[in-house]
């Protein structure tokens, strides 16, 4: 294996420490090997070393046309918060490839964090348009129309990724989100219990619940929540369902639910209460559910700890 295989392949394992320092060694002997000095740089921007800029724009001024040099050394700059020069270079690569999507996408986020939002969803509806999958552009328009006060769009990229990319339940929590916010009620429901069925731990179906008993209380269903209500209280680990449970319960006159632990559960809640809690109190709980529950899976962590009752 030469020294270059043997750092590529410590970088590919993340060992991004030994990676740059095998390329480092390796340039001591071959100075002038731009592979090694690109691996040296792009290792040494994973582990915040001081010179990985430089070495980048090193290799940018012997390969000038390179498209992969360019942007690394806007990634490069990006993670060092220089994101003037970062879009220089990414300015750069589109030079060289007016569509290369990586660049253009950098262009977007960059320019709708400095509230450029107009040219950087006109940006990154381009790469998503050529690319039509889960790509970071197409995700990324979904909060993007959201925050611009655009559900109907939202709505339509989410189901686009979500299609590209079945399964996933961070996707399946914004199509139903939305949907729900759109007045899409059914649509909500299904796409609820699609979260439902991928998410893997019991507090993660608790909240898909949650999201099902919001959709039915949209609708005055009562009867029907209080159902999945049921449901959600027998897996729930936390306890949050219990808050909602009593108040279906007083609501609907229902003396006690089908499971005695259940039925504990809610009784206990209310005697802790005095009074069962109000209507807007079981939407802002299940807001917040499901809120976290989208912070969970946006950190790749699918489980609702014990300890966030709120």
């Amino acid at each position: 294996m030469t020294v270059l295989e043997q750092a590529q392949s410590l970088f590919e394992a993340g060992e991004f420490g030994r990676a740059r320092e095998v390329a480092l060694e390796g340039l001591a002997a071959d100075p002038d090997n731009m592979d090694l000095v690109r691996l040296a740089g792009r290792a040494g921007v994973e582990i915040g070393s001081d010179d990985a800029v430089e070495q980048l724009r090193r290799v940018t001024e012997l390969q000038a046309d390179s498209t992969r040099a360019w942007s690394d050394l806007g990634d490069a700059l990006a993670a060092e918060g220089r994101t003037d020069e970062a879009n220089d270079a990414f300015r750069k690569v589109l030079e060289i490839d007016p569509e290369d999507d990586s660049a253009l996408t950098a262009l977007g986020h960059s320019a709708f964090g400095a509230g450029e939002r107009g040219e950087a969803v006109s940006m990154l509806e381009q790469v998503a348009e050529r690319t039509r999958g889960a790509s970071t552009a197409a995700i990324s328009l979904v909060e993007m129309y959201r925050t611009l006060g655009r559900p109907e769009e939202a709505l339509a990229a989410a189901q686009r990724v979500a299609a590209a990319d079945p399964g996933d339940a961070l996707h399946e929590l914004d199509v139903a989100e939305l949907s729900l916010e759109t007045g899409r009620h059914d649509e909500a429901l299904e796409a609820f219990a699609r979260l439902r069925e991928v998410v893997d731990l019991p507090d993660d179906e608790v909240a898909a619940l949650h999201g099902m008993i919001k959709a039915e209380l949209v609708r005055d269903r009562k009867e029907r929540a209080l159902e999945l209500a049921r449901e959600a209280g027998a897996i729930d680990t936390v306890g949050r369902s219990a808050a909602v449970l009593a108040h279906l319960e007083a609501d609907l006159g229902v003396d006690e639910s089908p499971d005695d632990a259940i039925a504990r559960g809610a009784t206990t809640f209310i005697q802790m209460r005095e009074v069962p809690p109000s209507r807007a109190e079981v939407d802002a709980l299940l807001d917040t559910t499901l809120s976290d529950l989208r912070g969970a899976l946006s950190n790749g962590d699918r489980t609702l700890s014990a300890g966030e009752d709120g």
